[in-house]
C-alpha cells in the first residue's frame, strides 16, 4: 500500500491504513521513511482487549497541503 501511494502521492492529502499487529509497525514505518513520506502518524484505538492502530500519512509539505485544501473546497 505504502508503494502503491508514493505512485499518486500528490492526488490525495492524506493516505491511511488500520494496522492490529502491533509488530507489523516498524515495516511500515521504515517502507513510508524509504517512500519519502513527509508526514506520518499512528492513532491507537482500543477496543475492549484489542488494540489497533491507524497509521496515517503524507507525501505533501505543510504548504502543499494547505494549496490542496484550497484546491478542492473551491471547486
Amino acid at each position: 500500500m505504502v508503494e502503491q501511494s508514493a505512485l499518486v502521492a500528490h492526488q490525495c492529502l492524506w493516505f491511511s491504513t488500520l494496522v492490529s499487529k502491533k509488530d507489523t509497525l516498524p515495516i511500515i514505518q521504515r517502507a513510508l521513511k524509504a517512500a519519502k513520506a513527509l508526514d506520518v502518524k499512528t492513532i491507537s484505538m482500543k477496543h475492549g482487549q484489542k488494540v489497533s492502530r491507524i497509521v496515517a500519512w503524507t507525501f505533501l509539505s505543510p504548504a502543499e497541503q494547505t494549496a490542496w485544501k484550497n484546491e478542492f473546497w473551491h471547486k
